[in-house]
C-alpha cells in the first residue's frame, strides 16, 4: 500500500515554513517529494518523520504495570530526568529490556498538538510518527550514526538514540561512549560526502566503517509503538462511528430479527406444549378411573398401563390383555368402540348402538371363552361389562 511521509521540524507550520514530504510506491520505491504541503498526495499510509532534537529517548525505571494503567505515569517519570513539567511532556514507552529498564521516547505535546492540528487542516491525519534516528538501520551490538555535516544522527539500540552536534567526529558520541560503553564497532551511513575517517576512529578509539547511503524518504520503517498514542492516536485508527454506523444498525436490525424469531419459535413451542398436555390430561382422565386426580398424565398413564398389563402385578388370563385377546377371538363387525377401561378385573366397553342379535351372539360366543358379557343403556349408547365368567355379571339388556 503506498505511503505518505511528512518530515517535520521545530519550525514547521511557522513564518510559512512549511515541510518536506515524500510518496512511496506499494514496494517502497520513492515516486515523488516536495516541501509543500497546500495539496498533498494521496496515499494509503501517513507516517510522521520527527527531526532527532524533538525527541528526546531516555531510561526510567518503572513499576510492572499493565499498559493501559503504566501509561499515566510515564510522562511524571520523564519529568523527574527533563524537570520539565509533566502537563507539558507526552510521553511512549518504546520498549521494556530484561534488566527492568524502560525506554521512553519524550515530545513536547504542545508542540505536537499544534502540527496535528495543522495537518488535519489539509485533511492528513498521520497513522503513525517515529523520531528520525530510529529509522536508521541498526545490528546488536553496534551504533549506527547518520552523517549529514551539521544534521548528524546516532541511533544506539532498538529503540534509543538521538541528534548528534556539529562537531567532528560529534561530541555526543564521547558521551554516549562515556554513559554507555564502547559497542563493537560504529556503522556510518552517509549522505553527500563523508566524515574524516581517520579522525573519527582515532578520536573514539572504535572501528568506524562506512555503511553506505541512507534516506528518510525510503528507510524501512522499524516495527516500533508510535508516537501517536493515547489523546495522540489517529482518527483513523479509532472506531469511526459514523463510518461504522450502518453497520451497526444492521447488526442491531439482525440481532433484533433473530431475537423476534426466537420469541416466536419459543411461543409456538409453548403453545404446543401446552395442547400436548391438554390432551394428555383428557386421556388420562378418560383412561383413569373416574374421580381420580390427575396430576402428572404422563406418569400417571404410564402407571395405569402397567397396572393392565400385569394385572397388579400377576399377569394372568384374566387380566386386561387376556380379557381383550380372549374377547378379540368372538368379537365380530359391529358397532363402533367409543372408549375401552378396566378397572380391578373388569373391562368395561362403551360402544354405539347395537341392534340385538349382535349382542345376543357376542354373549354367547364369549361364554365359550369363559367371559361373562353384561350390558347397560347409556345415553350415547351401551355400555358392556365384560369380566371372567367366575365372577357375578348383572346382566342388563
Amino acid at each position: 500500500m503506498s505511503e505518505l511521509r511528512i518530515y517535520l521540524r521545530r519550525d514547521s507550520f511557522l513564518d510559512g515554513m512549511d515541510c518536506a514530504w515524500a510518496l512511496l510506491d506499494d514496494a517502497g520505491r520513492l515516486q515523488g517529494s516536495g516541501t509543500r504541503l497546500e495539496e498533498p498526495p494521496k496515499a494509503t499510509l501517513c507516517r510522521l518523520v520527527l527531526a532527532g532534537e524533538l525527541v528526546l529517548s531516555l531510561d526510567a525505571s518503572l513499576p510492572d504495570l499493565p499498559e493501559r494503567r503504566l501509561a499515566p505515569l510515564l510522562a511524571a517519570a520523564a519529568e523527574a530526568v527533563t524537570l520539565v513539567d509533566a502537563d507539558d511532556l507526552h510521553a511512549v514507552q518504546m520498549d521494556r529490556r530484561s534488566d527492568g529498564e524502560s525506554t521512553l521516547a519524550v515530545i513536547e505535546d504542545a508542540w505536537l498538538v499544534r502540527v496535528l492540528s495543522r495537518l488535519a487542516a489539509v485533511g492528513l491525519r498521520p497513522d503513525a510518527a517515529l523520531p528520525e534516528y530510529l529509522l536508521l538501520p541498526w545490528t546488536q551490538g553496534s551504533w549506527s550514526v547518520g552523517w549529514r555535516g551539521n544534521d548528524t544522527l546516532a541511533r544506539f539500540g532498538m529503540a534509543q538514540g538521538m541528534a548528534l552536534d556539529e562537531s567532528e567526529p560529534p561530541a555526543g558520541l564521547s558521551l554516549a561512549l562515556a554513559q554507555r560503553g564502547p559497542p563493537e564497532g560504529i556503522e556510518v551511513y552517509q549522505g553527500d560526502g563523508g566524515p574524516d575517517w581517520a579522525r573519527w576512529r582515532a578520536a573514539l578509539g572504535l572501528p568506524v566503517e562506512a555503511a553506505g547511503v541512507w534516506d528518510w524518504r525510503t528507510a524501512a520503517w522499524p516495527a516500533l509503538p508510535s508516537l501517536l498514542q493515547g489523546k495522540h492516536t489517529s482518527s483513523r485508527n479509532r472506531l469511526d462511528w459514523m463510518r461504522l454506523r450502518p453497520l451497526a444498525w444492521g447488526a442491531l436490525a439482525l440481532v433484533v430479527i433473530q431475537f423476534a424469531g426466537l420469541t416466536l419459535d419459543w411461543a409456538l413451542l409453548a403453545h404446543e406444549d401446552a395442547s400436548l398436555r391438554r390432551e394428555a390430561r383428557v386421556l388420562a382422565e378418560r383412561a383413569l378411573p373416574a374421580h381420580a386426580a390427575v396430576v402428572d398424565p404422563a406418569w400417571q398413564m404410564a402407571e395405569r398401563l402397567q397396572q393392565l398389563h400385569t394385572a397388579a402385578g400377576t399377569p394372568s388370563a384374566d387380566a386386561c390383555v387376556g380379557l381383550l385377546g380372549r374377547l378379540g377371538r368372538v368379537w365380530s363387525a359391529g358397532p363402533q368402540v367409543q372408549s375401552l377401561i378396566y378397572e380391578s378385573g373388569v373391562l368395561n366397553v362403551s360402544l354405539n348402538e347395537a341392534d340385538a342379535a349382535w349382542l345376543t351372539r357376542l354373549q354367547s360366543e364369549a361364554a365359550l371363552r369363559g367371559l361373562g358379557v353384561a350390558s347397560a343403556q347409556e345415553d350415547k349408547g351401551i355400555r358392556l361389562t365384560i369380566k371372567p365368567a367366575s365372577k357375578d355379571l348383572h346382566h342388563d339388556q
